[in-house]
């Protein structure tokens, strides 16, 4: 169905600080804005771009309310292009991304129908990492789907380099885990969150922004999906941060760099009891050797 406006549809593109991403995202609860969408500035890696929809007949009121916002804050002017509303944005995103079927999980990124037998993961696709597509996404789904099968179950869980939050929901929906969600990434972070309420666990996961894991708490599953270099930098840390008999899912390096995991993770105490490869990338299960 196209989406039709009684105005004109404007967008206008601000480049700004990534600080201020929390800010403009809690500035659409206000702003009399239709949507915003953000994304990292390929010209300057401290900026995201910001972009906002609106209908006409709030330009004005819009222009007056972002001047409570220094303008030294911006690198560009606010100007205003006309959307095309001819265009069926719906039926071009839905083609870009359709559903995907990860083990028990149907992913819906377009408001898609639940089939029979699934759980549906309503994540819409956008800046952040972990909208279902990525080999590693599959891979800490699967890994997730084997240990539910093998009888394990969660009573605390930590998704670290959370992204969209995919794989704290998936664990949330089906097994009612709680979920602590780290991200360095505020957007990610701000999406995370607001998956978690169009799924309806906010009363289980919630994202915070952060670097490490939390001193001084322990998991029985953690999900870390990022890349090769913090992870090994992570491993001490995320190594004290997995409980007694519990499960640590690592992914995000690729078969060539499986050796350094190897190394660094059993230095610490642990072992590999599961893999899976999917192209080059690798997402493995690892545990206490103790345990």
């Amino acid at each position: 169905m196209l989406v039709r406006y009684m105005t004109a549809l404007l967008s206008t593109t601000l480049t700004a600080p990534r600080a201020l991403a929390d800010l403009f995202l809690s500035l659409t609860d206000v702003l009399p804005t239709i949507s915003l969408d953000v994304a990292e500035d390929p010209a300057e890696a401290d900026n995201y771009r910001y972009t906002f929809f609106l209908s006409e007949d709030t330009k004005e009121p819009f222009l007056a309310a972002l001047d409570i916002l220094p303008p030294q804050h911006f690198a560009t002017p606010c100007t205003f292009d006309i959307v095309d509303t001819s265009i069926d944005y719906i039926a071009q995103n839905r083609a870009a991304f359709p559903p995907l079927t990860i083990g028990p999980f149907f992913v819906a990124r377009n408001d898609e129908d639940q089939p029979a037998g699934l759980i549906k993961l309503d994540i819409m696709p956008n800046r952040a990492f972990g909208s279902g597509e990525h080999a590693t996404t599959t891979g800490c789904l699967l890994a997730y789907t084997h240990l539910v099968q093998s009888g394990q179950t969660f009573a605390k869980g930590l998704d670290f380099g959370a992204g969209s939050g995919i794989l704290a929901i998936a664990a949330a929906k089906q097994n009612g885990t709680p979920f602590l969600c780290i991200d360095i990434d505020a957007p990610s972070v701000a999406i995370n969150n607001q998956n978690a309420q169009l799924n309806g666990v906010t009363h289980l996961v919630q994202a915070i922004e952060g670097e490490t894991p939390p001193a001084g708490q322990t998991f029985n599953l953690i999900f870390a999906n990022i890349l090769l270099q913090p992870l090994v930098e992570l491993a001490p840390a995320l190594t004290s941060a997995l409980a007694t008999g519990g499960s640590l899912i690592l992914s995000g390096f690729t078969t060539d760099q499986s050796a350094d995991i190897a190394t660094r993770y059993t230095s610490f105490g642990l072992k590999k009891v599961w893999e899976h490869q999917q192209g080059d990338w690798l997402a493995q299960i690892w545990q206490h050797a103790s345990a």
